[in-house]
Order: C-alpha cells, then structure tokens, then sequence
C-alpha cells in the first residue's frame, strides 16, 4: 500500500497540485470505517521511511481542508520526531517548511 501511496503522491508532486486526507483514502480504496485515521497511518509511514532514505517528505502534499493547505498537525509531531523540524504546527514556520519540502519533491519526482 506504501507504494500506492507513494505513486499517487509522485503524480500529484509532478502536476504541481496537493491532495486532501479524504481523496487520498478515497484513491486507495480504503475501506469504512475511519478511512481519514488508515490513510493518516500510510501517510505517516511513508514518513518514516522517506526520512530513513533522506527523500523530500510526499506528505507534504497531503493537506487538510480545515488548515488552509497545510498538513494535520500529526504531520508536524512526526516531522518533529524524525528531526526534520523544529517549528509548530501552524503560522509562517510550518508553512515556510511545507512550502520547502513540495519544492523538494518536484525537483526530486
């Protein structure tokens, strides 16, 4: 499933555009309930595997609709936790690093 997600997010970083939690549970077919919470899951393992392999973070083209194109704040706790930020969850820090990482993942993809 990890490559699923990972292909899904490559053609989404190649075509310039993000995804939601919701459409990203949706493409992989993800099956009720808590959808949101499985594909949180992948997403946060693609994660930790991306970091142990020094790629740019795909899930920084995962967004919430709540948080204006930024992440959930899940995505910031473990970008904290593999040491790939040091900032909060919300405001000019976060976005400045999820701006940073997408801009690494077109050049990388």
């Amino acid at each position: 499933m990890r490559e699923a997600l990972k292909s899904l997010l490559i053609d989404a970083a190649r075509s310039g555009r993000t995804l939601t939690y919701a459409e990203i549970a949706k493409s992989l077919q993800l099956q009720p309930p808590h959808t949101i919470h499985k594909a949180a899951l992948l997403i946060e393992d693609l994660m930790r595997s991306q970091s142990a392999d020094n790629e740019p973070q795909l899930a920084s083209l995962v967004v919430s609709k709540a948080r204006a194109e930024l992440p959930a704040p899940g995505f910031f706790v473990l970008a904290r936790k593999l040491g790939l930020y040091d900032g909060t969850d919300a405001g000019a820090d976060a976005r400045a690093f999820v701006e940073t990482e997408r801009k690494r993942c077109g050049s990388q993809f």
